[in-house]
């Protein structure tokens, strides 16, 4: 049989979607950065899913033989719907779940993949029959069913975009303390890619023409390097090679000033919109009585939220004196966590930095030396 110009370019495009597919999971299953790969599971949370993921992807190797076949196009549609918000939420929520140690998602993402592996199975068998199987009434039938999925599976892909744009909001610098809480950068930088392979995925499959699918695979295939490329290293802790090495050593940290002693706190009054200089000098008092005379630093996960309510002090106002009196919320509580390390380490000689830094209100040594790498 001979094939035009565009049935070729179609082929071509399909095969090239399927080599980078594989690429990514087999370049996932079998490369981890040392020696982040003897923690996989904490560095790359999302490592299985993607394997599975771009794995799936062979299905569609059928597709490259017959190019031309009715049936096998009215499959790649009815993957692409399917497939694209399945894979995108399962991804965010595999990642950006763990991280968050939230575990709600897992089981009914697990139960999505069961009507999606049989409807693909389905339309694969039928793909392979001779003759033009996916038709008439029962290709009505058949893709009515795989639209309801792809609005569950559509539901469930924004729900995991909302878990993740909360969480950046959650853990935007000003708010928190740890920079072991959250992949916040690596968040900003890769949310819009699901997004992008989504509307791809959906714009393509709803146009149905062959050159319109074409061009979709193999911006889905671009889509499927830029994820590859920014995935490839971890994104939570960047620090374990130069600690392993020994060549990062710990210095003395000067001691923050002695903190100030405020009154006891007086009752909540209605800010006024601008603060006066006497107001915030009762602020910076309270907040330090709070974070370094009772040791609030101490707790890893401190969040200006939370200050705030401890404090008794409206949120804006507070983030406003710890900017502009402290140098920042992030600034101010790890500067206070260091000085803690450098008195640990004058009293503790035999304590091991990795027990310091924890008892210092530091998520991890790591954390530790990421954050003195930063401030000083």
């Amino acid at each position: 049989m001979m094939y035009s110009f565009q049935d070729m370019m179609f082929c071509a495009s399909v095969a090239v979607y399927i080599a980078v597919s594989v690429c990514i999971g087999a370049i996932r299953w079998g490369h981890k950065c040392e020696p982040y790969a003897r923690y996989a599971d904490y560095y790359y949370p999302a490592w299985k899913v993607v394997v599975v993921c771009y794995m799936s992807d062979l299905l569609l190797f059928p597709i490259v033989l017959m190019p031309t076949d009715t049936d096998a196009i009215m499959y790649l549609r009815m993957m692409l719907i399917l497939a694209s918000p399945l894979f995108c939420a399962a991804l965010l929520f595999s990642y950006f779940g763990k991280v968050l140690k939230v575990g709600w998602w897992r089981n009914p993402v697990i139960a999505l993949y069961i009507p999606f592996s049989i409807m693909a199975i389905t339309a694969l068998v039928l793909t392979l029959m001779p003759g033009t199987q996916i038709k008439g009434s029962f290709c009505t039938w058949f893709f009515s069913i795989s639209g309801v999925l792809a609005l569950v599976y559509l539901a469930c892909f924004m729900l995991a975009v909302i878990m993740v744009a909360r969480a950046m909001r959650r853990f935007q610098e000003e708010n928190y303390s740890n920079p072991d809480d959250f992949p916040r950068q690596f968040a900003k930088g890769i949310i819009w890619l699901p997004i992008l392979h989504l509307v791809v995925s959906w714009v393509t499959t709803s146009i149905g023409s062959i050159t319109a699918l074409s061009i979709g695979m193999l911006l889905l295939s671009v889509i499927g390097v830029i994820f590859l490329i920014g995935a490839l290293a971890p994104h939570r802790t960047m620090e374990v090679e130069r600690l392993e090495s020994g060549e990062l050593q710990i210095e003395a940290v000067p001691d923050l000033p002695e903190p100030q002693i405020a009154e006891p706190e007086p009752e909540p009054v209605i800010e006024e919109e601008t603060l006066s200089q006497e107001r915030k000098d009762e602020i910076v008092s309270i907040i330090r009585r709070h974070v370094e005379d009772e040791q609030a630093y101490l707790d890893s996960h401190l969040t200006l939220t939370s200050l705030s309510r401890t404090c008794g002090v409206n949120r804006t106002y507070l983030s406003q004196v710890i900017t502009e009196r402290m140098g920042g919320f992030y600034t101010y509580v790890n500067r206070c966590r260091l000085a803690h390390v450098a008195r640990l380490k004058v009293q503790q000689p035999d304590t091991s930095i990795e027990e310091i830094a924890t008892a210092s209100g530091f998520g991890s040594r790591q954390s530790y030396y990421n954050v003195r790498r930063q401030l000083e």
